[in-house]
């Protein structure tokens, strides 16, 4: 019996430890993002106590931008505090810097152009998105909230997601999985986590995650797809909105 689970753990003997314990950390954190950071775990667990007489609607607005928060927090401070423990990683080195800024700025350009204008205009036409977008129907209900709104959205949701997925996940394992496994990984996580969102979405999650893993690994830098997925969040909760007779 020792022999044989000894012939087992032989080949894994061989695998960098980081193989392990980083995509582990990664999948842990994720689900305590899904269990503690969502907001339904805010409207069930903490409205009642912050919010007490509140509107649906002003819960839902606070709901979503706990959120938001909740993801800069768990996807992305927390993982960075650990790596800075272990002295293992530069956050230059994990997408952080400014990279190739040069081409980053191209891909703001053209992103802007055929992702985030193309995708949010045409999310609007669809009725399954302005069912969900905007996530919080309470912040197209003055200008002032709106601004708030997208400020979080980009600032503290869209970093992290980027910030974890592309940078943390993808280049961190380059070097244990290589640049096409790590790839893979993150792609395949960041398009999990879109499961109930509309199906095109879904899909186009995939696509993304592909396509900005590639971009990554050429920049080099987070902050041009942070700015290309902001302005997708934007133009579709304006389409959105707009299409539904949402705005006040």
């Amino acid at each position: 019996m020792k022999s044989e689970i000894t012939r087992i753990i032989a080949p894994f003997q061989k695998v960098p430890p980081k193989s392990f314990w980083y995509p582990i950390g990664a999948l842990i954190l994720m689900l305590v993002y899904l269990h503690v950071g969502s907001d339904a775990f805010f409207t069930k667990q903490l409205a009642g106590r912050l919010f007490e007489h509140a509107s649906p609607n002003r819960i839902g607005y606070w709901a979503v931008l706990y959120q938001f928060a909740s993801a800069f927090v768990i996807l992305l401070l927390v993982p960075i505090g650990l790596l800075k423990l272990t002295g293992e990683f530069r956050l230059k080195d994990l997408g952080f810097g400014l990279g190739d800024w040069k081409l980053g700025l191209w891909v703001i350009i053209l992103g802007w152009i055929f992702i985030s204008l193309a995708g949010g205009v045409g999310a609007g036409s669809m009725e399954d998105f302005r069912a969900e977008y905007p996530l919080a129907r309470a912040a197209v209900e003055s200008p002032a909230r709106f601004v708030i709104y997208q400020l979080a959205y980009g600032l503290l949701y869209y970093t992290a997601w980027e910030g974890f997925f592309r940078g943390l996940l993808q280049l961190g394992l380059c070097g244990s999985l290589g640049p096409w496994g790590a790839m893979l990984f993150q792609t395949a996580t960041s398009t999990l986590l879109h499961i109930g969102k509309p199906q095109l979405e879904i899909w186009a999650a995939l696509v993304a995650g592909m396509l900005f893993g590639l971009i990554v690994l050429r920049c080099r830098s987070i902050w041009p797809l942070v700015c290309v997925h902001w302005g997708l969040g934007l133009t579709t909760d304006l389409s959105c909105a707009f299409a539904s007779g949402s705005f006040s």
